[in-house]
């Protein structure tokens, strides 16, 4: 194959010629020959003796095309398996009870594809992430550094969930033979990484303090690394000063605030409240056409992905928030009644039996209490109570 003419494949142009059309095919039967080398091993001697264009040459003749030609090209196998990785995995889901197969040797090779198909994931997440960090720190990709930028954020939410569940399942995979604790476990390295970017924070919010004053106001605290001989009070104070903390939270973040943050039902209700608030604020002033849209609507700022989709019991409720007015001392009671108390009845008070919050088990657990209906009429009073001290004053 000869060089690629470069006319007819500049940025204006609207359709490849036969010339362009010929090296995209071809980089398509050579990204196959790739593909099918890497499973026979050796991948990098066998490509090297193949006659005509290698993969540099390719890439001189098809970064000339518009449309981002050579990136659509390159990503369109990776595209293809893990569509049907997706489209697969779910066929093989463990069966619920009732549900075919119920024979136990189909359920077991139904597990045992499932975590192939979840395994062939995990190499993929391993050798392409490190190679997307590598070319981050060096790229002038806009793309990249976005992906790779928030990659390294990372998302606490979701890493402490899936620390929870690795311990669930492997509790025994970071232990050593007498039962201690090997280094390098899951809550160790997320122990480090929190340290180490409250230490970065400091400085970014010396460097970048406008950036950084969007996420401040709507913070109700400030993360600060405390040492055993200093509680850095001072520091403290002038850059909550600087940055405005918590001016835009949806609850009392001021040094008047009536309210001790770290009592168990200040902790539950705290991000529930500032959740609900946010909802109702996100949602001001939008009209849908339908129910159904109204749902999909609340659905998408409510729940977190990819966690199953809101319940209609819930929905019900958000609906109802959406409506409120918003929270302060004077609507306290009103959000208690219509929003939190029904949604927490609903969620993590549904089954005292199966309730893992402390302070609601505290409440089952009170004198008196032998009916949900006492249940509610307790919670009620100290979720009002709380609000009253938590909310803004009209």
């Amino acid at each position: 194959m000869s060089k690629p003419s470069p006319s007819g494949t500049g940025a204006n142009a609207t359709k490849p010629d036969p010339e362009s059309e010929r090296w995209v095919k071809a980089f398509r039967a050579f990204l196959h020959t790739a593909i099918t080398a890497e499973g026979l091993g050796n991948a990098r001697e066998r490509l090297a003796t193949l006659p005509g264009p290698q993969m540099p040459d390719f890439c001189i003749a098809l970064a000339k095309l518009p449309d981002n030609t050579l990136a659509s090209e390159l990503v369109r196998p990776v595209y293809a398996v893990l569509r049907q990785i997706e489209e697969t995995v779910g066929r093989f889901r463990p069966p619920q009870e009732g549900e075919p197969p119920d024979d136990p040797e189909t359920a077991a090779r139904w597990k045992r594809i499932q975590e192939q198909l979840d395994f062939a994931l995990a190499l993929i997440f391993r050798h392409a992430r490190p190679v997307a960090r590598h070319r981050a720190e060096s790229t002038s990709c806009a793309d990249l550094l976005v992906d790779a930028m928030f990659d390294a954020l990372g998302d606490a939410g979701d890493a402490a969930r899936l620390i929870r569940r690795y311990q669930a399942l492997f509790p025994e995979d970071d232990r050593a033979e007498d039962g201690s604790v090997l280094p390098d476990s899951g809550p160790e390295l997320f122990a480090w990484d929190a340290y180490q970017r409250v230490g970065k924070l400091d400085e970014l919010a010396d460097e970048f303090p406008e950036h950084i004053r969007n996420a401040a106001r709507n913070m109700h605290a400030w993360p600060m690394l405390v040492h055993r001989h200093t509680n850095n009070r001072r520091r403290f104070r002038e850059l909550a000063a600087r940055l405005e903390l918590g001016a835009d939270y949806p609850l009392d973040a001021s040094e008047d605030a009536r309210c001790r943050p770290d009592t168990p039902i200040m902790r539950y209700l705290d991000p529930l409240v500032a959740s609900l608030e946010n909802l109702r604020s996100d949602l001001a002033g939008a009209n849908f056409a339908s129910t159904e849209e109204e749902n999909k609507g609340i659905d998408r700022l409510w729940r977190d992905w990819p966690s199953e989709r809101t319940s209609e019991e819930v929905l019900k409720i958000l609906r109802v928030v959406q409506r409120l007015p918003p929270l302060t001392k004077t609507t306290a009671n009103e959000w208690a009644e219509m929003a939190l108390v029904p949604l927490i009845l609903i969620t993590d008070a549904r089954d005292p039996a199966k309730c893992e919050k402390p302070v609601l088990q505290r409440i089952w657990n009170q004198k008196g209490v032998k009916s949900r209906a006492t249940f509610k009429s307790r919670l009620l009073a100290a979720v009002s109570a709380t609000l009253r001290r938590l909310a803004r004053n009209p």
